[in-house]
């Protein structure tokens, strides 16, 4: 087997491969762990609460005037 056939056989086998996993749909039931909401409006409602409690719990700052 030349390299070239080998080369050739396995780019066929490769797109055949990426072009039946493209087309195939998946059924949503098989990711239960699926979130509705994207990542970044998960972290923006937890830092906006996050703020909004450590507002209310904390004390006055002292400024340090060291350089």
């Amino acid at each position: 087997m030349s390299t070239r056939n080998f080369v050739s056989g396995s780019s066929i086998i490769l797109v055949g491969w990426l072009g039946a996993t493209f087309l195939n749909e998946v059924p949503s039931q098989r990711y239960p762990k699926l979130d509705k909401t994207p990542a970044t409006v998960k972290l923006d409602l937890e830092s906006m609460n996050a703020t909004a409690t450590s507002s209310e719990k904390s004390p006055a700052l002292q400024v340090s005037l060291s350089r």
